[in-house]
């Protein structure tokens, strides 16, 4: 997933929250290809509770959780997985 691909994601989040209000969404890319900008991008939405505004002009309240690519053996890698799963609880 790339900066730029990852617009198609936001509309498809968008779409399910407004489905029905309160729902809990969680992204997971644990098994995909993510660039950093990306996951930065998906981390700071799952932090503010909102979708970017070019995508959600409202800043409608989203309840997003991100599971992230976990990098086997690294301690950053564990601590990305053990905030993602803290952020999903």
């Amino acid at each position: 997933m790339t900066a730029q691909s990852i617009q198609a994601l936001y509309v498809v989040v968008k779409r399910a929250n407004h489905l029905k209000e309160g729902l809990r969404l969680v992204v997971d890319v644990s098994h995909a290809r993510v660039e950093p900008a990306a996951m930065e991008q998906l981390q700071a939405c799952s932090k503010s509770h909102h979708l970017p505004a070019s995508i959600d002009p409202l800043q409608s309240e989203c309840n997003i959780s991100v599971l992230a690519p976990a990098h086997p053996g690294t301690e950053a890698g564990a601590k990305v997985k053990r905030r993602a799963m803290s952020l999903a609880a």
